[in-house]
């Protein structure tokens, strides 16, 4: 969340005592493009911990996934900590519940950028995600890749709202008219995505565990030269385009120039890459972003007009010259 929400401390507080053995002492929220929950660096009488507040049912796989990797020895990724039960995450009542990391000093890479030595590492630890063989244990726990196109439906409801009535709300008013001017090029997007969907359905191609969100805001560079994978929300059996989208040619969270890709797939090992695949989820990207970007702006009320606005920018910028739809096909 850009925005702190109006949570009880105590309440975080007390759940922290009773789940985890940790005596709060502060909390600091931590601003996140993470609609879905509040995150916090927490001070406490034995350090300091990262703690994030979910404010909807929790997959269960996204936080097994990473525990597991980090228990096979994929070390290179942040994993939830155990409650005194066991357990992964602690629920607080009204849907809500907590999720504790190790807190990590460092930034993300979008801010902090990756050495030749940390895309190395980021390429042999996405290998060995690749290759850790858990898309076979978590089988049908994990959803997979079918190239249904799940997120077409959702940007066709976000075009649908559009053609509404003006909606009360600054941001919501420049969203329908930015909509509106693009639709026949979404439309066209659209056409061109459901053709690559058709014949990717026919190929065999390998699935294994993939991220899913891999970008460079999904990896943490660490004070100590580390890097870590993050946020984990939703893990998935699907072909490794679906992870190397963040890499080729990515201009998601920050460009990825030709270089850093090299030296990512020094880490990584050669591997053959269906072109096309990738151009697939760059349009499927985009899509979700669209209908993300929709459905938050026109349809939750909670939404604050700062978290509006930073959407709708970004959108506008996929857009623009130079952007990212100019360059999907290259």
């Amino acid at each position: 969340m850009l925005e702190e929400p109006a949570l009880d401390q105590a309440e975080l507080a007390a759940a922290l005592r009773t789940a985890y053995g940790i005596q709060a002492l502060e909390f600091r929220f931590v601003r996140s493009y993470d609609l879905r929950a509040a995150s916090y660096d927490v001070a406490a009488t034995d350090g300091r911990r990262f703690v994030k507040v979910h404010f909807s049912p929790l997959a269960d796989a996204s936080l097994r996934v990473p525990r597991a990797l980090l228990d096979a020895g994929v070390s290179d990724v942040l994993a939830p900590m155990r409650t005194l039960t066991s357990a992964l995450s602690h629920p607080i009542g009204d849907g809500r519940s907590i999720v504790v990391y190790p807190f990590v000093v460092g930034q993300n890479a979008m801010v902090a950028g990756m050495t030749g030595t940390q895309w190395r590492a980021f390429g042999r630890t996405l290998r060995g995600v690749h290759d850790s063989g858990l898309a076979e244990r978590f089988g049908d726990r994990l959803p997979a890749e079918t190239f249904a196109l799940p997120a077409a439906a959702a940007v066709r409801a976000a075009l649908a709202m559009a053609e509404r009535p003006a909606v009360d709300s600054t941001s919501g008013q420049r969203l329908k008219a930015f909509l509106a001017v693009q639709a026949g090029r979404v439309g066209a997007m659209l056409q061109r995505a459901e053709e690559l969907r058709a014949r990717l359905a026919g190929r065999p191609l390998t699935h294994v565990l993939c991220h899913a969100d891999i970008h460079a805001a999904n990896v943490v560079v660490a004070d100590d030269d580390r890097i870590l994978l993050v946020d984990w929300d939703g893990p998935m059996r699907a072909p490794r385009e679906r992870d190397l989208l963040f890499v080729i040619g990515a201009r998601i969270a920050r460009n990825v120039e030709p270089y850093e890709e090299a030296w990512f797939f020094e880490g990584y090992g050669d591997v053959e890459v269906d072109r096309e695949a990738i151009i697939y989820y760059r349009y499927e990207r985009i899509f979700e972003d669209i209908a993300e970007t929709g459905m938050s702006v026109f349809g939750d009320p909670a939404l604050g007009e700062a978290s509006r606005k930073s959407q709708v920018r970004l959108l506008e910028s996929f857009f623009g010259p130079g952007g990212i739809v100019e360059t999907v096909e290259g």
